[in-house]
């Protein structure tokens, strides 16, 4: 197929070469990759399928935001239809627990009797977390699309970015693999003789979640990603749940001209803002309830506590630019925060500044621990986890990908952490400078 020069010119600036700008601009559901493909992908199927049959109790513990709450809920239709009732869903408090698996909620499910753990858009970077649900007789499989340098001993760590990882794309957002997860389990079950009961095709209808997922969480919309967001905003188009209808209606937004920039300008902000103001489970509850009158309520609360979260941070982005426009020439990487910002609003503040300051921006707080974490976002296209890794001994942890990601830092480090990140930032080579950068490809 030949395209005008200008049009060809624009496929060429996104990295899309002619043979592949037909699969580009009409994207073939078909054309998915094999959930087996996936590393552990076989053992994590078969553990889900043994669970169900053996009437364990199963434990999703999802991250808390627009790419692991549509993750989580992606996994709740799954159960749901399967008419499976022995799972919970553990969604940490982004303030007091932070990203990933902790200790305290690994011995807390294990006290509820929990057999399996399903992390959802977390776990990989969790060694010893994962280390102490081993020693409590809990199973963990790992669903996530995070890099690591060291992966957990679990059961199974579905991810596409492990070493080793012969998975044909690499970008998927964690709530897709969740996705990819049911896929393999709905796929097995057609040559078995042992059933789950649901009827082929329903998974489809959870690709609204997976939608708004990719759209939220900076992933490159090429590849399968496109795929998942083409189809993804089909469905939501004509999602029967009730919640996304009450949050519609709430934003007065018209379903059949539904975009993806009313996704991530409109949709994406409420389900984040109810980690960010502590509160992860009402947006869970929202996108997974089948009530229609709760659903309403939920949606007027996420309306609500969105309105407050906006004027926090504007306060801390003021903040911040009065403090960075007294310095006279400002770093490569800008470091900046204050101990009474909250650390689940940091992210927020970070990608205000690259905006404001074209230049990556690592934004700390200090949580309710009086740990010093924070939340990073690139700018033009720099791997924001290669330059952590090059300034490693700076974190006590750090995580993510090329956008974005989340850190803590001990005080001692603080004040050294902007001059190294800036002069490793000047190191990167071409290389290293990825093109997988946060900001999306239109549909």
């Amino acid at each position: 197929m030949s395209f005008p020069e200008l049009f060809e010119t624009l496929l060429k600036q996104r990295g899309i070469s002619p043979k592949e700008s037909t699969a580009f601009l009409n994207p073939d559901y078909s054309k998915l990759h094999d959930p087996l493909l996936l590393p552990d992908m076989k053992k994590a199927r078969d553990r889900v399928i043994a669970a169900i049959k053996n009437s364990e109790k199963i434990t999703i513990f999802s991250d808390y935001d627009a790419d692991g709450i549509p993750g989580a809920v992606v996994l709740s239709d799954f159960f749901r239809r399967a008419g499976y009732e022995n799972v919970s869903f553990y969604i940490p408090h982004r303030h007091d627990e932070g990203f990933g698996l902790n200790i305290e909620a690994v011995e807390e499910c294990a006290e509820k009797g929990t057999k399996l753990m399903i992390t959802v858009d977390c776990g990989t970077a969790d060694v010893e977390e994962v280390s102490r649900a081993n020693e409590l007789g809990i199973d963990v499989i790992i669903t996530d699309h995070h890099e690591a340098s060291v992966m957990p001993e679990a059961l199974a760590v579905v991810n596409p970015k492990r070493a080793g990882s012969k998975y044909p794309f690499k970008e998927l957002c964690g709530a897709a693999i969740a996705f990819k997860l049911v896929q393999a389990i709905l796929e097995k079950e057609k040559s078995a003789s042992w059933r789950i009961g649901i009827k082929e095709g329903m998974e489809k209808w959870s690709l609204d979640m997976v939608g708004i997922a990719t759209l939220s969480d900076m992933v490159p919309l090429i590849g399968e990603n496109r795929i998942l967001a083409k189809f993804g905003l089909d469905v939501l188009r004509k999602s029967p749940r009730p919640g996304l209808a009450a949050l519609f209606n709430t934003l007065n937004l018209d379903r059949k001209t539904l975009t993806e920039d009313d996704i991530v300008f409109m949709i994406t902000p409420r389900i984040n803002a109810a980690s960010r103001m502590g509160v992860p489970h009402d947006a869970f509850k929202l996108l997974s309830t089948d009530d229609a009158a709760e659903a309403q309520i939920l949606a007027a609360h996420l309306e609500k506590i969105n309105n407050e979260r906006k004027g926090v941070v504007a306060a801390m982005v003021k903040d911040a630019k009065k403090h960075l426009a007294s310095q006279e020439n400002l770093p490569g990487v800008i470091v900046i925060g204050n101990p009474e910002w909250r650390p689940s609003l940091a992210g927020l503040v970070a990608s205000a500044l690259v905006e404001k300051y074209e230049r990556p921006a690592f934004v700390w707080a200090r949580d309710g621990e009086g740990v010093l974490k924070g939340s990073c976002r690139s700018y033009n296209g720099y791997d924001l986890f290669g330059l952590m890794e090059k300034t490693k001994d700076s974190f006590i942890e750090f995580g993510g990908h090329a956008g974005a990601g989340g850190f803590s830092v001990t005080l001692e480090k603080l004040p050294e952490l902007e001059e190294r990140l800036s002069e490793a930032l000047g190191s990167l080579s071409c290389e290293e400078i990825s093109e997988k950068s946060g900001f999306s490809i239109s549909l």
